[in-house]
């Protein structure tokens, strides 16, 4: 499955891939899914609780569907909407038990399984794709604006996702042939995206994604060779 590539994006292509020839070292793989217990580190039962006050993160669309029919209002969902449920998770305090268990999943589950201390966001970027609603991110590859050649990126959905409702991923620096990552609730999605392009399409499921996505690096690191080294400590557990 290929996601078509406009012309702007096609040069940010060619720019990556020669990116990530010239800063160095190519990692063992460019994604890796990491697994976790959801009854240890329950994401999604904190918003369903704390923010949404819903039975399923995965069925957001049709509770907002049914108030808005209830209101006698047009129920289409808009790209507004995305945002505005995506910042009803970003503004919870700082205290808050989602972010707390955040930064204990990072001391717990993902530095253990690099080996090394990490440096990462305090609050990572909260996201919601709901069905019927146009592409939440264009394709694209970080480095180039982060100016970042030493991070990877982390990236959690707190519902099933498959299809439409993925994050895309090219196979290979440059290539542009596009496809969804399937990923479970459970499972961290974890990819060379300073150098990888990816992106997201108009969601054609009937599935909302609700998701949270950061950059990572060794502590202290400045190079693309940590961040090369970075993935491939990953790989050599998890592969």
């Amino acid at each position: 499955m290929t996601e078509p590539v406009a012309e702007g994006a096609a040069m940010a292509l060619a720019d990556g891939a020669a990116l990530a020839l010239a800063d160095g070292a190519i990692p063992v793989c460019r994604w890796l899914i990491l697994p976790y217990d959801t009854r240890g580190f329950p994401f999604a039962e904190l918003l369903k609780r704390d923010v949404f006050g819903v039975k399923r993160l995965d069925l957001l669309h049709e509770y907002l569907r049914r108030r808005r029919r209830a209101l006698g209002a047009d129920d289409a969902l808009t790209v507004q909407d995305n945002l505005t449920l995506r910042r009803l998770m970003q503004d919870l305090p700082d205290d808050s038990p989602f972010y707390q268990l955040y930064r204990y999943f990072m001391l717990k589950v993902l530095a253990p399984a690099v080996g090394r201390p990490l440096s990462y966001s305090n609050h990572p970027k909260m996201r919601v794709h709901l069905p019927d609603t146009p592409s939440v991110s264009s394709f694209h590859s970080d480095v180039p604006v982060t100016k970042r050649i030493d991070q990877v990126n982390f990236w959690m959905p707190l519902t099933d996702v498959d299809d439409t409702a993925a994050l895309w991923l090219e196979s290979f620096y440059g290539r542009g042939d596009y496809g969804p990552v399937p990923v479970r609730y459970g499972e961290v999605l974890i990819f060379d995206g300073g150098y990888l392009s990816h992106g997201s399409v108009p969601n054609r499921t009937q599935t909302t994604r609700v998701s949270l996505d950061m950059r990572f690096c060794l502590k202290g690191a400045a190079t693309r060779a940590e961040g090369v080294d970075l993935i491939n400590r990953l790989a050599a557990r998890l592969l």
